[in-house]
């Protein structure tokens, strides 16, 4: 805007100087004219007026004094340039090119009945340049603002990243932790109980009298009894440990239990199949991949239900959630560069990959989304003990 200011500017001058050929009536009205106008044009400028009747009224005041210095000095033809642009920002879609084609009509047959091929052409050819440059500049404009979403997007997307990546790292290492305090710790004082079990057996076995036998199966049973308070201690730091929806209830009632937390969307879960516990991981890496799962529905999906689904097959367990929502297309997702805008589906899917597994994903554009998870089971479960 700053060089149509001074583009202004300077045709406001050369119309000014063909002021000294004119009479001493006319170049005084044109003085008066040539001021008026750039006044108006200056309280348009220092004060910038927003899009709407109040700059449609600016522009007409400044097209009707530009029209009129045309009448008393014809070298203000030239003033039609910037009234050009100034006509295409107000008016930035088609309305903008018609009001250009009707200053050009203005500007061409203020100058009759001197009209000439250099007359005609003249503005008609500004009028297409600037037409031509103000399209160059909207497809430049929409580019930066598209570039700046795009960077934005992307710093929000790897800030998301670094959480994800954060929280999973936890995650896997309070699940390693409580895998190696089930296999070492409370499995070795499960052993050690039932050592004490047997060493109680055999020194009733013994033939000796009750009041020999009383002080070592005092000692035998005081060990018992530490053993089994740290059996429930170790049991209680494994259930810490675990996810959170996971360690007071069964996988079935952690899925129930986030789906309460979910708003706006009713959530039906289904259970197939023979219930059972399954391994820690595998029952932690389905809850992450489901929470994940239904989060995007209340996010993104519009639906107004959804779907899951908790098979247990003899080898596998298979997750599927499916709702009602608008949709997308799979492969215009996967075709955006990493980590913009499908990095939940990427988490889920690395996930799942972990585990052995395979996420997949069936979705089109207004007939909702189906996701599936399928996990071998091919370790114990993962109890406590």
């Amino acid at each position: 805007m700053r060089a149509v200011n001074v583009l202004t500017s300077v045709l406001l001058f050369v119309a000014l100087v063909g002021v000294v050929d004119l009479h001493r009536h006319d170049a005084i009205l044109a003085v008066v004219l040539a001021t008026i106008f750039s006044l108006v044009y200056s309280f348009g400028i220092l004060k910038p007026i927003r899009r709407g009747w109040v700059e449609m009224a600016w522009l007409a005041v400044l097209t009707i004094v530009w029209a009129a210095m045309l009448a008393v000095l014809p070298v203000a033809v030239y003033m039609v340039f910037p009234l050009f642009f100034l006509y295409l920002r107000a008016l930035p879609d088609i309305r903008g090119v018609f009001a250009v084609f009707g200053i050009t009509v203005v500007a061409i047959f203020s100058q009759y009945p001197n009209l000439t091929i250099g007359a005609v052409m003249g503005p008609t050819v500004s009028a297409a340049v600037v037409i031509g440059i103000n399209i160059a500049l909207q497809a430049i404009w929409r580019g930066a603002k598209e570039r700046e979403a795009l960077i934005e997007e992307l710093l929000e997307t790897r800030h998301q990243l670094a959480d994800s990546e954060r929280a999973a790292g936890i995650a896997a290492e309070r699940q390693r932790i409580a895998h190696e305090i089930h296999d070492t710790l409370a499995q070795g004082l499960s052993s050690i109980q039932m050592l004490l079990r047997v060493a109680e057996q055999d020194i009733n076995n013994l033939d000796v009298g009750d009041e020999a036998k009383a002080r070592p199966l005092g000692r035998i049973e005081l060990a018992r009894h530490t053993a089994a308070d740290n059996l429930s201690e170790a049991r209680a730091i494994i259930a810490a440990l675990q996810p959170a929806a996971l360690s007071k209830t069964s996988l079935d009632g952690a899925l129930h239990r986030v789906a309460a937390q979910v708003e706006g969307v009713d959530i039906e879960i289904d259970i197939e199949g023979d219930e059972r516990q399954l391994p820690m991981s595998t029952e932690a890496s389905l809850l992450r991949i489901y929470q994940g799962a239904v989060g995007n529905v209340q996010k993104h999906a519009q639906a107004t239900r959804c779907r899951v689904t908790l098979t247990y097959g003899q080898d596998e367990v298979r997750l599927d959630v499916v709702d009602n929502g608008v949709g997308f297309d799979p492969s215009a997702v996967a075709a955006r560069p990493a980590g913009l805008g499908h990095i939940g589906i990427d988490a889920m899917r690395s996930r799942a990959r972990e585990q052995g597994g395979a996420l997949i994903v069936d979705a089109e554009p207004g007939r909702g989304c189906a996701l599936s998870v399928v996990l071998p089971i091919s370790e114990k479960p993962g109890g406590t003990g």
